[in-house]
C-alpha cells in the first residue's frame, strides 16, 4: 500500500434510480462544508457526473484558500451493501473521462 493511500479518507456515495428514471450519486457524509452529487440517464453517467462535481469542488476549495481531503469513494447502490467502484477522488481510471484538460 502507498503511502498516499493511508492518508485518503474513504467515504461512501450512494447511487440510486428515481422514479423518473434518471440517476443520482450523493455523499452522504455531511461532517464538510459541501456536498458532492452527479446526474445522468444512465448509471456510468452519474458516476462520472459525481466524479467530476468531486473535482470542481476541489478546484473551487483550492481557489478559496481551503484544503481539499484526499478523499476514496465507495459508490454502492441504494439500500444495499456491496461496492460497485471505487476510486480515490484525486485519480481518474484510464477509461474514463479526464475532467479539466
Amino acid at each position: 500500500m502507498k503511502t498516499s493511500e493511508l492518508l485518503q479518507k474513504k467515504e461512501k456515495a450512494i447511487l440510486e434510480k428515481g422514479n423518473d428514471g434518471l440517476y443520482s450519486v450523493f455523499m452522504p457524509n455531511d461532517d464538510y462544508n459541501f456536498g458532492l452529487s452527479g446526474y445522468g440517464t444512465t448509471e456510468q453517467e452519474a458516476i462520472d457526473d459525481f466524479y467530476a462535481s468531486v473535482e470542481e469542488m476541489r478546484e473551487l476549495e483550492e481557489a478559496d484558500g481551503r484544503v481539499f481531503p484526499d478523499l476514496c469513494f465507495e459508490i454502492q447502490h441504494a439500500g444495499e451493501d456491496y461496492n460497485i467502484k471505487s476510486q480515490p477522488s484525486n485519480m481518474v481510471a484510464e477509461d474514463e473521462p479526464h475532467y479539466g484538460e
